[in-house]
């Protein structure tokens, strides 16, 4: 048995980012590092926030862009990478209906068909002249929301057809609680603007993002855990048994810890089916969280042009088995060899399609729009599959969750991060994640 202050379950960038602040606040305060253990399963640390290199090809596990809002966090970043990080401008676009379009979609009209067009602008009118005249009720799902916010148009055309690619389901499933950051809103007049071509390049919450220079995102990863002692992080390590009134953990190597605060980022289901003699409300709300999986490819073309100089195209369209297909290299040139594209493309969770079907799939969409003259240019393609993907905000979802962590908190457990907390989220809310349960094992929170 041994005996920490704070165990951490998981080393992704929310378990990483706890315990770097709490060596962090801790010599701000002036007072003595809490004790802490941090347990990996692979044999490195990163979670997700990973870089696969193959051919001289860098591949994350899809797109890995960080933006910042909060002050902590880009000081946390300046101090972990210096000046190794870069600030890119956002470079989306859109395919549908034939015509390559602007990100967002709602703001960007202009060069779709005319009839799609008019037919977008006049729903986003009545949409505003409806709710001028106070007719929306709250809404009860993400068509709901969308109808009531963009008109039938854009939500038709876009909004639905998109989303159902994304979350495997018909947006009558989902509701609208994920989505108020991440869908931006714009007026009747920047819609009508977008129309006539007045394009904002600074719409929506990531027109800006940072990377490292070199190395993928991996890199951050590696920066984070570089001054953390290698004594207090075990790799190729498991949990396999979780008391939460005694408050120990098993480990896959016999050690058994004692431990004040448990930091966990492991997937919500996976952490629960740990611990011994649940409550029947808790086992019972389990089964209700959904989510779907994630199936991408990782591409490295003998090619510079790949999607021109756009860094990742949204492909809406349900005759395409995938909704997303992104481009490492035209974000920071040195994710592929010299002249090379690297690639990678996200699979919609609907899609029946067999990887082989989807791989041809996109091969033809490509070709189609001269990216891509023979398959001879292709000198990586492999596909990966993801467990967990995308949390589903069905009606189920907030029952289930506010069975499962308030009894989690009253234990002293903190499940957080994407998986861990069951949420819709960035990277910088699993470190702010991070940074929130350093402060509480340091008594900072009050």
């Amino acid at each position: 048995m041994i005996a920490v202050n704070t165990l951490i379950l998981g080393g992704g960038l929310t378990g990483l980012s706890t315990a770097w602040f709490l060596g962090q606040l801790a010599r701000d305060a002036g007072v003595a590092e809490p004790s802490w253990l941090l347990i990996e399963k692979d044999q490195r640390v990163g979670g997700l926030t990973r870089t696969e290199v193959l051919h001289g090809y860098h591949f994350d596990h899809t797109g890995h862009w960080l933006h910042l809002r909060h002050p902590e966090m880009k000081a946390m970043v300046a101090q972990v990478m210096g000046d190794e990080m870069l600030r890119v401008a956002r470079r989306s676009r859109i395919w549908s209906h034939g015509a390559m379009t602007p990100f967002p979609f709602q703001q960007n009209l202009h060069g779709l068909p005319l009839d799609v067009a008019h037919e977008c602008l006049m729903g986003a009118v009545e949409a505003a002249l409806a709710e001028a005249r106070g007719e929306h009720q709250p809404p009860t799902n993400f068509r709901d929301f969308c109808l009531q916010r963009f008109g039938r148009g854009i939500t038709e055309r876009f909004m639905v057809p998109y989303n159902t690619k994304l979350w495997g389901c018909a947006p009558e499933e989902i509701t609208a609680d994920w989505c108020s950051r991440f869908l931006p809103r714009p007026n009747l007049s920047q819609i009508a603007a977008g129309a006539l071509g007045m394009i904002d390049d600074q719409a929506g919450y990531n027109a800006t993002f940072v990377y490292p220079r070199t190395g993928g995102i991996e890199t951050f990863a590696k920066a984070i855990a570089k001054p953390l002692s290698p004594q207090q992080i075990r790799l190729e390590t498991t949990p396999v048994a979780i008391d939460l009134v005694a408050k120990t953990c098993t480990l896959s190597d016999g050690t058994h810890v004692q431990w004040e605060h448990l930091v966990s980022s492991l997937p919500l289901p996976e952490l629960l089916g740990l611990i011994a003699d649940l409550p029947a409300s808790v086992t019972e709300a389990a089964t209700r969280l959904r989510c779907t999986s994630l199936r991408y490819i990782n591409l490295g073309i003998a090619r510079s042009d790949v999607l021109g100089d756009v860094q990742w195209l949204y492909i809406p369209e349900p005759h395409y088995p995938f909704y997303r297909i992104g481009s490492f290299s035209n974000a920071v040139p040195s994710l592929a060899p010299a002249g090379k594209s690297s690639l990678y493309v996200e699979v919609a969770a609907n899609a029946r399609e067999s990887d082989q079907e989807v791989k041809q799939a996109v091969r033809k969409f490509l070709s189609e729009r001269g990216w891509l003259d023979s398959v001879e240019e292709i000198e990586v393609e492999e596909i990966r599959h993801l467990k967990y993907g995308y949390v589903v905000f069905d009606e189920h979802y907030f029952p289930a969750k506010e069975a499962i962590l308030p009894y989690l908190r009253a234990a002293g457990v903190a499940s957080l991060g994407r998986y861990g907390a069951w949420v819709y989220s960035s990277m910088e809310d699993a470190m702010w994640d991070g940074y929130q349960s350093a402060r509480t094992s340091l008594g900072l929170n009050g």
